[in-house]
């Protein structure tokens, strides 16, 4: 969805911007070198966060598309479960019914299932004819042929649940983003930005506006989710914290810049710099 990926824009952009920007310069920034100007504009730490963060979204986000959804026919009260007693196509993680474009799960469906032609009575193919009765009942299901597959998908709670996760999993990251060298623990001083705080609290209840409130769900490509799909999200979300903590055991020697470090002498400030990876000027 268009809409969907402007949000994603904002959240990672802008208000991303203006909540780190708000950050208070603490003392130990205040007292440190310059950077020399030959300084890669990446540092080690910058690469590591970079990749292992990324790396970490789209295992979730691959996992939550191609792992989950079973493919069936829907319900008629709910369009996000199975049939009671239709067939399933494709079993998946859980009891949720896919959400992926059918142009995509129609590859689960043997040929029977979406080119039986449409009902005729001068088809023989198109009908089950019931030879007590002479009835003809439709070979083909209503909701499976050729055309319905490759067209527009519906919000669905599968995808919804995706979204949701996405944009969780950028506002904790965003806690993340305020350490810069490699501290353990990111909650360190963050009631003191109060800028910060509203920033993430208004972008959390966009999102719950978003995905809950009449309308507005229609016009973002979402449908409303449980209180028990919204802890899930928020738990998924929040691995953001522990996997940043894992991260930072990865040796940096493995995301060096392709770049000759200078500008630097031998001394007090060479060692800050090798212990914080990033090379300072000396004064």
């Amino acid at each position: 969805n268009v809409i969907q990926l402007l949000w994603v824009n904002m959240i990672m952009d802008s208000f991303a911007s203006v909540a780190l920007a708000t950050e208070d310069p603490r003392p130990d920034l205040l007292e440190r070198s310059p950077y020399p100007r030959d300084q890669p504009l990446l540092s080690n730490r910058m690469i590591r966060q970079l990749v292992g963060h990324s790396g970490w979204q789209l295992v979730i986000l691959f996992l939550m598309i191609f792992a989950l959804g079973d493919v069936c026919p829907p319900d008629p009260a709910n369009h996000d479960l199975c049939e009671a007693y239709g067939k399933l196509y494709h079993d998946a993680v859980g009891t949720m019914r896919s959400g992926r474009p059918e142009s995509y799960d129609s590859q689960y469906f043997t040929y029977e299932d979406t080119c039986i032609p449409p009902f005729s009575e001068d088809d023989p193919r198109s009908f089950v004819l019931n030879e007590e009765t002479e009835e003809m009942t439709p070979a083909r299901p209503e909701a499976y042929c050729v055309t319905e597959h490759g067209g527009h998908t519906p919000p669905s709670r599968h995808f919804t649940i995706l979204f949701t996760v996405f944009v969780l999993m950028q506002l904790f990251n965003q806690i993340n983003s305020r350490k810069l060298h490699g501290e353990s623990n990111v909650f360190v001083g963050i009631l003191d930005n109060r800028f910060f705080v509203l920033i993430m609290a208004m972008e959390f209840l966009m999102q719950l506006v978003m995905v809950e409130f009449p309308w507005v769900n229609l016009a973002m490509g979402c449908k409303g989710l449980s209180m028990n799909d919204w802890i899930l999200c928020i738990m998924i979300g929040a691995t953001e914290l522990p996997v940043n903590i894992a991260i930072s055991y990865l040796p940096l020697e493995w995301f060096k810049p392709r770049s000759s470090i200078k500008g630097f002498k031998k001394g007090d400030d060479q060692d800050k710099a090798e212990k914080d990876d990033v090379p300072m000027l000396s004064r």
